[in-house]
């Protein structure tokens, strides 16, 4: 009984430090990984001002925890990878956001959120075979990825 129940706390808690650490170090994929402790510097530098508009970039920055970053190219990997971030998805462990495609690829977003706040923003980015994968977590106000994603 207590395995069950370790097993199905795991399955909730998948996210994208999860999806990194079972695909990282693989051959066919590249990966990229900036921890906490660099966030943490971040956020002691002083807001810079990017001229875009009313997204302060800087601030939303500091909210991130981690950011976890995937680009398979190995088809039957990428397949695999398809399917794990689609069994997230039915699970409601991400909420789908949006859907761009042309005829080179499509792009999809998620998020996890508490409330207002987003605690996991996922994207995924879909050309030939392959698949890339951005996950960071944070702590962003959903009024603050409104803005992001309007741009």
């Amino acid at each position: 009984m207590i395995a069950a129940v370790l097993m199905a706390v795991q399955a909730f808690a998948q996210d994208g430090k999860d999806i990194y650490n079972r695909y990282s170090g693989r051959e066919g994929v590249s990966a990229v990984y900036i921890s906490p402790a660099m966030f943490s510097l971040m956020k002691a530098l002083p807001d810079v001002p990017v001229d875009d508009g009313d997204v302060n970039f800087g601030a939303i920055i500091k909210t991130f925890d981690g950011m976890y970053i995937l680009d398979v190219e190995d088809g039957k990997l990428a397949s695999d990878l398809e399917s794990e971030l689609a069994a997230m998805v039915k699970k409601n462990r991400y909420e789908f956001l949006m859907e761009t495609s042309d005829e080179s690829g499509k792009m999809r977003m998620y998020v996890a959120r508490e409330d207002d706040t987003v605690t996991d923003f996922l994207m995924t980015a879909y050309e030939g075979a392959g698949i890339s994968v951005i996950s960071i977590s944070g702590k962003m106000s959903l009024s603050e990825l409104h803005k992001l994603i309007r741009r």
